[in-house]
C-alpha cells in the first residue's frame, strides 16, 4: 500500500512542478524490519536500551536461573513491551529477552554483523533529481554513526552497573577469550572504567591488552595502543609493551614515532632486543628506508653496541617470503652501489655490510621456490661490491639445488653459477657442493660440467668419496667416454676392493653400448671374469645383446642368446624384447615372430617391448591394419615390464610406444586423418601422450604443407601438456617450412631453440645445411660468368661448424633423427652430412670439391677411430657415383656400384636367408639400391652397355629389390636413347601409366613447366606407384616423331605396334602441351 501511495505522489508531483522530462533510475530504501516485523533486527535508540536494561541484582524483578517460568509472560509484564505485543511476530519478545538479559555479547556480535549489510528492502522508481540518492546515502551513514554511538552509550550504561571486581573479571574474560571476537571498543571502555576507578591491571592482563589492541584490524585499536603506553608508568613499561606499540604505529605508517618509541625502549629495557627492533628493522627494509635500516644495523647488527651480532634483529626479516626477500636484497645492493658511486664514505662501508648481510640471509633460504632470474640479477650485482663473493656463489648454487632436480631452470642456472665460480682463483668447493653438482649433472645430462666436477674433486680433495663413483661412472657411461669410466672403475677397485663391482661393472658395458662397440664389450666381460671372477648377471648380458643389436649384428646376437643357456642364465622379456626389436627395425617379420613364439615356449611372460616389436615388424612391412589389431589386442593383455632393467635399454615400456609406432608410419604416409583418429583412440583408452606422439602429428601436418599448425603444437600445445620439446620436434617443423621455402621461419625456430637451451643435433643441422645450399645455388644461378665453379660456401661453413663440435659423446647420446635412421649410430653422421655435400657438388660438376669433401669425410672418420677401415655407406657411394658419372670416370662408377651391392646384402638380407635364392631382401630395404642404380644406368648408357640393364633389373627384382619412379623413368629414357622405342613404350605402359594423373590434373599450371615438374616429384610413400616424369614423356614424344618419319618406309609396322601395345602412353604423348623450354627444343625440333 505504501509503495502504491509513493508512486501516486510522484506522479502527482510531475504535474504540479515543472520538471524536465528526463528521469533517473534510483533506489529507495524501506527498513526490512518494517516488512518482517523483525524487532530483534531494529537498531534501537538509547532510551530503548535503557528501558530494557536489566536492573541491579538487588532490585531486579527478573527471575533467577532457578526460577524457570514462562519467559514470554515475564517480558509482557513490562508495560511498554506489552503494548507492542500485537505488532510482533510470535517469539520476538522471547528473542529480545534472551539476548538482552542473558547474552549481551552475542547481541553485540549480531548487531555488528548486521551493520555491515544493506539493512533495507529496495525498490526502483523514476526519480527526477539524482541528488536524492546522495541524501539518502548520507542518511544511511548518519544512521550507522548513530548506531555506533547508541552502542557505545549502551556499553557505558552496562559497565556503570558493574563493580570493580566484576569489571576486572569481565575484562580478563574478554582479553583471554579463545574466540577473540569481543568488540575492541568494549574492551577499551572496560579498561577506561577501571582507570576511572583507579584499578590497575596485572602484568599479564596489561600485556594481553597491548597484544589485543596492536593486533586489531581497525584504526581504533591501533590508535589506542599509543594511548595505553602513555597511561603506563615509565618504570613499569616492559619490552612487550614497546613491541606492541611499535607494531601498531608501524601499521599506521608512522616510522618517525616508531623510531622514537624504539629509542625510549632501548634506554629503559637493557639486554634484550624483544622491544620491537626486528619489527622496525623489517619495516625499514620493506619500505627501502635505508637510513633507518642502517641506524638499526649500526647499533645492533655489526656489534657496536652488543659486541656481537644479535640474530634476533633478523627474526621478522627471516619471516618474509623468499621472492620478497630477494627483491629487498636487490634494493639493498642498489643502495650500496649508489653510496659508493656518490662517494658518501660515511655510508658506503655500512651499506656494503648491510647489503651483504641481507643477500646472505636471502640466499640461505632453502626448499622454497623462487624466480631464478631474480636471483641471477642479485648475484650479478652483488659480485661488484660484496666480499667474499664466493660464499654467495656457493649459497646461490645450493639454494637452486634445494628446489629439487625436477626444476630444469634452477638446475641450469646453478650449473651456470658453478662455471662462473670456477673462474675465481680462490674458489674451493666443499664435498657437499660437489655431490649436489653431481646429481644435478646426472639429471640435466650436462657433460662439460661433469668433467669440471671430476677435476675439482681431484684438485681440491685429492681423492673421491666412495659414493661419488657410481654417479660419475653412470654419467660418463651415458656419454660413451669409456676411457674415463674404465679409469674410475680401476681406481675404485684399488681403493675399496670389489664390494661395489656389481654397481660399477654395468657402467663399463653401458659405455660400450653407447659407443656401439660390441667387440670392446666382449673384452670387458672376459676381463671381469678373469680379473675379478665376476660373472655378469642377466642385465649385463642384455646390455651386451643391445650393443650387438645397435650395430645390426644379428648373427652374433643370436649366438649370444644361445650362449646364455650354457652359463645358466635364463632370458627374460627384456632379452627377447631387444632381439625382437632388432629384427623388427629391419622389417624381418618372420624372425620377429619366431623369437616371440620361442619366448612363449620357454615360459617367458610377454612384455611391452616384445608386443611393440611385433607391431613394428608389421608396420615396416606396410601391414598397418594388422599392426593396429595387435596394438588393440594389447590393451587387454597383462604385459610385464622388465624386473631387472639394463641401463642400455632405454625403450618406453608402456603402451604409448606401441601406438607411436602406428602414428609414425601413418604420419610418414601423410595420412593426417588416420593420425588424428589414432590419437583420439589413445585418449579414449587412456594411453598417455609423449613427445613421439606429438612428433607424429607434426610430421603429418608438415607433409600436408601445414607447418603453421605444427609450429602451434610445438610452441603452445606441448608446453601446456608438460612435454619438453627436443631438437627432433624443431627439425620436423623446420622441414615443413623448408618445403614452403619460408626461410625466415627456419631461422626463427633455430634462434628460439638456442634460447630454450636445446642443443642442435643431426636433424636441425641438416635443415640448416640444406637451407644454406639453397642460398648458395641461388647465388650461383644469379651469376653471369659461364666458366664459374660452383662453391657452396655457406653450406660448407655450416658443415665445418657441425664437424668441429662433433664428438663421441654426441654420437653416444644420439636420439631419433630425421636423417640416417637406418644406419647405426657410429655411421649416422656420415649419412647425415657428407653424402649430401658430395651429391651437391657432383651434380654441379665441381669434381675438385667432391674430392675435398671425400677427404674430409675420411679424416673425420679417423678422428674418432684412427684404426678404422674406410667403408663408406651406400648413401656415400651413391653420391660419389653422381660425380664419377658426370666426370666420365665410368670405371670408378662401376666399382662404387659393386661395393654398394655387396654392402646391401649385409644390410637387407633376411635372417638365415640364402642370397643365391630369390626373395632374400627385406621389405624395408627394397629401395636401398634405387639411387645407385639410377647412376649406374646412366654410366652403362654412356658406355653403350644399355643391353646389360635389363638382365640387371631382372636379377634385382628376383632378389626382392624394387625400382622407384626415378629408376623406371631413367630406364625408359635410356631405351629411347639406345633406339629401342617399342620396348620403351611397352615399359612405360606397363610400369608407369598406372599412376599417370592426366594432363587435366594440372589445369592452370600447364603454362608453368617447372611447377608441373614439382607436382610430379614422388614422395617416399608413393615409390610403389610409379608414373612418368615430364622428361620421360618428352623422350617418348621424340621417339614417336622418329617413328612417324619412318612410317612411310620400313618403320610403318613399328609405329602400329607402338599405338596398339601402348595406347595410354601414346595418348599422353599426343596430348602433351607444347612448351618453349630447353628439353622440348632439343628433343622435339626437327630441322
Amino acid at each position: 500500500m505504501i509503495e502504491r501511495a509513493s508512486t501516486c505522489l510522484e506522479n502527482g508531483g510531475k504535474h504540479v512542478l515543472r520538471i524536465p522530462k528526463k528521469s533517473f533510475r534510483t533506489k529507495r530504501s524501506l527498513h526490512s524490519a518494517f516488512w518482517s516485523h523483525g524487532a530483534g533486527d531494529i537498531n534501537l535508540p538509547t532510551w530503548w536500551h535503557a528501558f530494557l536494561q536489566v536492573p541491579s541484582a538487588k532490585h531486579s524483578q527478573w527471575p533467577s536461573k532457578e526460577n524457570t517460568g514462562n519467559l514470554q509472560h515475564r517480558i509482557t509484564d513490562i508495560p511498554a513491551l506489552g503494548l507492542l505485543d500485537f505488532l510482533c511476530p510470535v517469539g520476538t519478545l522471547a528473542f529480545i529477552g534472551k539476548y538482552v538479559n542473558e547474552n549481551t555479547t552475542a547481541l553485540r556480535r549480531h548487531r555488528r554483523s548486521q551493520l555491515i549489510l544493506q539493512r533495507s528492502r529496495t525498490y526502483t522508481s523514476a526519480a527526477d533529481n539524482p541528488v536524492d540518492d546522495v541524501a539518502e546515502q548520507e542518511e544511511v551513514t548518519k544512521d550507522v554513526s548513530a548506531a555506533d554511538a547508541s552502542q557505545e552509550n549502551f556499553l557505558a550504561i552496562e559497565t556503570s552497573q558493574l563493580t570493580k571486581g566484576e569489571l576486572a573479571a569481565k575484562l580478563h574474560e574478554l582479553l583471554f577469550a579463545k574466540e577473540q571476537d569481543a568488540d575492541i571498543r568494549h574492551i577499551w571502555q572496560l579498561y577506561e572504567r577501571l582507570q576511572e576507578l583507579s584499578v590497575s591491571l596485572g602484568p599479564g592482563d596489561l600485556a594481553q591488552l597491548f597484544k589485543r589492541l596492536s593486533s586489531s584490524e581497525g584504526t581504533f585499536g591501533l590508535g589506542k595502543t599509543r594511548e595505553l603506553l602513555d597511561t603506563v608508568a615509565l618504570s613499569e613499561r616492559r619490552a612487550i609493551h614497546y613491541a606492541c606499540t611499535i607494531t601498531a604505529v608501524l601499521q599506521q605508517g608512522d616510522l618517525g614515532s616508531a623510531v622514537a618509541i624504539h629509542g625510549e625502549a632501548a634506554s629503559h629495557v637493557a639486554g634484550s632486543l624483544s622491544f620491537g627492533t626486528s619489527l622496525l628493522f623489517k619495516y625499514a627494509i620493506q619500505h627501502a628506508d635505508w637510513e633507518a635500516a642502517l641506524a638499526i644495523w649500526d647499533q645492533y647488527g655489526d656489534g657496536r653496541r652488543l659486541y656481537f651480532e644479535d640474530s634476533r634483529v633478523w627474526e621478522e626479516v627471516d619471516r618474509l617470503p623468499l621472492p620478497d626477500l630477494l627483491k629487498h636484497a636487490n634494493e639493498a645492493v642498489n643502495f650500496a652501489i649508489n653510496c659508493i658511486e656518490a662517494s658518501t664514505f660515511e655510508h658506503a662501508t655500512p651499506a656494503r655490510k648491510l647489503a651483504f648481510a641481507i643477500v646472505r640471509r636471502a640466499l640461505n633460504v632453502r626448499n622454497t621456490d623462487f624466480d631464478p632470474f631474480l636471483q641471477a640479477e642479485l648475484v650479478e650485482k652483488a659480485q661488484s661490491i660484496l666480499q667474499p663473493s664466493l660464499d654467495l656463489f656457493e649459497a646461490a648454487i645450493l639454494q637452486n639445488f634445494s628446489i629439487g632436480t625436477q626444476s630444469v631452470e634452477h638446475n641450469q642456472w646453478a650449473l651456470h653459477l658453478y662455471r662462473t665460480a670456477r673462474t675465481k682463483p680462490d674458489f674451493v668447493p666443499d664435498l657437499s657442493l660437489l655431490e649436489a653438482l653431481l646429481r644435478s649433472c646426472h639429471y640435466t645430462r650436462s657433460s662439460q660440467e661433469m668433467y669440471y666436477v671430476l677435476e675439482d674433486y681431484r684438485k681440491h680433495h685429492i681423492e673421491l668419496p666412495r659414493q661419488a663413483y657410481p654417479l660419475l661412472l653412470s654419467q660418463f657411461a651415458r656419454y660413451g667416454d669409456f676411457e674415463i669410466v674404465d679409469e674410475l672403475f680401476q681406481e675404485s677397485m684399488n681403493r675399496f676392493g670389489d664390494e661395489d663391482i656389481s654397481i660399477l661393472a654395468p657402467c663399463l658395458l653401458h659405455a660400450c653400448y653407447r659407443r656401439a662397440e660390441p667387440d670392446r664389450a666382449v673384452g670387458v666381460v672376459e676381463n671381469l671374469q678373469q680379473t675379478y671372477d665376476y660373472l655378469p648377471s642377466l642385465p649385463e648380458w642384455n646390455t651386451l645383446l643391445a650393443t650387438y643389436a645397435r650395430v645390426g649384428d644379428c648373427d652374433t646376437a643370436m649366438a649370444l642368446l644361445d650362449r646364455l643357456a650354457k652359463v645358466n642364465v635364463r632370458p627374460d622379456n627384456t632379452t627377447y624384447g631387444i632381439l625382437m626389436g632388432m629384427y623388427a627395425k629391419r622389417s624381418d617379420h618372420e624372425a620377429t615372430n619366431m623369437l616371440y613364439e620361442r619366448s612363449i615356449s620357454e615360459g617367458v611372460k610377454p612384455g611391452f617391448e616384445m608386443v611393440g616389436s611385433l607391431a613394428l615388424a608389421l608396420a615396416t612391412n606396410d601391414r598397418l591394419d594388422e599392426a593396429e589389431r595387435i596394438v588393440e589386442e594389447a590393451l587387454e593383455m597383462d604385459l610385464e615390464a622388465p624386473r631387472q632393467r639394463s641401463p642400455a635399454v632405454t625403450g618406453d615400456y608402456s603402451r604409448t610406444r606401441m601406438w607411436n609406432i602406428l602414428l609414425g608410419h601413418h604420419a610418414m604416409k601423410g595420412q593426417l586423418d588416420k593420425v588424428v583418429e589414432l590419437q583420439n583412440r589413445m585418449r579414449e583408452v587412456g594411453v598417455a601422450f609423449d613427445g613421439a606422439t606429438y612428433a607424429a602429428l607434426m610430421q603429418s601436418l608438415c607433409i600436408k604443407k601445414m607447418p603453421v599448425a605444427a609450429r602451434r603444437i610445438l610452441l603452445d600445445i606441448m608446453p601446456k601438456a608438460g612435454i619438453r620439446a627436443t631438437a627432433l620436434h624443431y627439425a620436423i617443423v623446420m622441414s615443413g617450412y623448408l618445403n614452403l621455402k619460408d626461410y625466415r621461419m627456419i631461422f626463427n625456430l633455430q634462434r628460439r631453440m638456442e634460447e630454450e637451451g636445446i642443443k642442435p643435433t643431426f636433424s636441425t643441422q641438416n635443415m640448416l645445411l640444406r637451407l644454406a645450399s639453397q642460398f648458395d645455388e641461388k647465388e650461383y644461378f644469379q651469376g653471369t660468368s659461364t666458366d664459374r665453379t660452383f662453391e657452396a660456401s655457406q653450406a660448407e661453413n655450416i658443415l665445418t661448424q657441425t664437424l668441429d663440435s662433433l664428438d663421441p659423446m654426441e654420437l653416444a647420446s644420439l636420439g631419433p633423427t630425421k636423417f640416417g635412421q637406418t644406419s647405426p649410430p657410429n655411421v649416422a653422421f656420415q649419412v647425415s652430412y657428407f653424402p649430401f655435400m658430395v651429391n651437391l657438388y657432383g651434380r654441379k660438376g665441381s669434381f675438385d670439391k667432391v674430392a675435398e669433401m671425400y677427404d674430409k669425410y675420411i679424416s673425420t672418420l679417423r678422428r674418432f677411430d684412427p684404426d678404422t677401415e674406410v667403408n663408406p655407406p651406400v648413401e656415400m657411394l651413391s653420391a660419389l657415383m653422381v660425380s664419377y658419372t658426370k666426370a666420365g670416370e665410368h670405371e670408378e662408377t662401376e666399382k662404387c656400384w659393386h661395393l654398394a651391392f655387396s654392402k646391401s646384402k649385409a644390410i637387407a638380407c633376411k635372417a638365415n636367408a640364402d642370397t643365391s635364392q630369390p626373395g632374400w631382401v627385406l621389405h624395408k630395404y627394397r629401395f636401398l639400391l634405387s639411387l645407385p642404380l639410377t647412376r649406374y644406368m646412366q654410366s652403362l648408357s654412356a658406355t653403350s652397355r644399355a643391353d646389360e640393364i635389363g638382365p640387371l633389373i631382372e636379377s634385382l627384382q628376383q632378389a626382392g629389390y624394387q625400382l622407384s619412379t626415378h629408376n623406371w623413368n631413367k630406364y625408359v629414357q635410356v631405351l629411347v636413347q639406345s633406339s629401342r622405342p617399342l620396348l620403351a613404350y611397352l615399359l612405360c605402359e606397363e610400369k608407369l601409366m598406372e599412376g599417370w594423373p592426366g594432363w587435366e590434373r594440372f589445369g592452370h599450371f600447364l603454362k608453368q613447366k617447372r611447377t608441373i615438374k614439382k607436382q610430379w616429384v614422388p614422395r617416399s610413400w608413393e615409390l610403389g606407384r610409379p608414373f612418368p616424369h615430364y622428361e620421360t614423356l618428352v623422350f617418348l614424344a621424340s621417339a614417336y616423331l622418329d617413328a612417324q618419319g619412318k612410317a612411310y618406309g620400313v618403320g610403318r609396322e613399328a609405329l602400329r605396334d607402338i599405338e596398339r601395345l601402348a595406347p595410354r602412353a601414346v595418348e599422353s604423348v599426343l596430348k602433351m602441351p607444347r612448351f618453349d623450354d630447353k628439353i622440348q627444343n632439343r628433343m622435339l625440333r626437327r630441322d
